[in-house]
């Protein structure tokens, strides 16, 4: 059976990219706290980071809002492309974001200064990571659900938002706690780095899914193979494969037959037949829009 065994609703959707764009913005808010009360960098990178978030959580509902529309004349094809786009600036904001925290961290580094205040921003990072927490797990299990390139990007970026969060509260923490001492000043800057480079991985990850998919990329072997499965468990239903093509837009996936059938049965027969094996494969593939095209020679390409 395919790994992703049940579609997710847009009402669930919708319901926890608005969390999390509730979560980015009181994290805006926070940092915001944090570097009124402090000279730590950390905060300003959680700042620069939460901003980031807001943006993308923004974007990706606006996303599964318009994706809850039906295809029309225009988009017959619906708005899959839309979700892949949006996870791409996602992306591209998350660069930008590096490239912030990275230049400020150097700057400290050529211009150490002691650690100063910074209690209440840990406080009240605390509440940020508990939800970064949740929604991590929860996007995660989605992922597990259905392929959704907002999702990919969502749970990594719930993953970046609790690390960035444990950072701040050990980094800024241990730096009060030792202030005076030579090393403490330096916590902070290992911290921001820290969150360039996790980051950098998260945004690798993002990228590469999301650009392959522009590509009209063929589904990965796990899917072609409940495709094959499915032929095999109805071969009694046609009579020869002429090939077939698929591929992914966003969430959904697109699946071309090309089958051969008994010329001497019926029509209604050879209706039967492409209706079973249809509903066969989109039992396994949520969100597939199957096509069986009766054929008599190969596709041309």
């Amino acid at each position: 059976m395919s790994g992703f065994s049940s579609a997710v609703s847009n009402e669930t959707k919708q319901k926890l990219l608005a969390i999390t764009l509730a979560m980015e913005t009181y994290t805006i808010g926070a940092s915001v706290v944090g570097m009124a009360t402090s000279n730590s960098i950390v905060f300003i990178a959680n700042f620069v980071i939460a901003v980031t978030g807001a943006l993308a959580s923004g974007l990706s509902l606006y996303t599964v809002k318009q994706m809850s529309r039906s295809a029309d004349l225009k988009n017959t094809y619906g708005f899959g492309r839309l979700e892949t786009a949006s996870s791409i600036v996602v992306g591209l904001t998350m660069i930008m974001a590096v490239a912030f925290i990275t230049f400020e961290a150097f700057k400290k580094i050529i211009h150490p200064v002691e650690q100063e205040g910074g209690l209440l921003g840990i406080l009240l990072t605390c509440v940020s990571l508990a939800v970064s927490l949740w929604l991590w797990i929860r996007n995660y299990r989605l992922t597990k659900t259905e392929h959704s390139p907002i999702f990919e990007a969502m749970w990594r970026m719930a993953r970046m938002g609790a690390l960035e969060d444990f950072l701040i509260i050990n980094a800024v923490g241990i730096s009060l706690i030792f202030s005076g001492y030579g090393w403490a000043r330096f916590l902070d800057v290992g911290a921001s780095l820290l969150l360039a480079v996790v980051l950098l991985k998260s945004i690798k990850d993002i990228l590469s899914g999301s650009i392959s998919d522009l590509f009209d990329r063929s589904l990965d072997e796990r899917d072609q193979i409940v495709i094959i499965r499915e032929l095999v468990n109805h071969f009694d239903r046609y009579e020869q494969i002429h090939g077939f093509r698929t591929r992914r837009s966003g969430s959904q996936i697109f699946v071309e037959l090309f089958l051969e059938f008994d010329p001497n049965q019926k029509m209604q027969q050879t209706y039967d037949a492409i209706q079973r094996l249809e509903t066969a494969i989109k039992e396994q593939l949520p969100h597939a829009q199957v096509m069986i095209v009766p054929s008599q020679e190969e596709p041309h390409p």
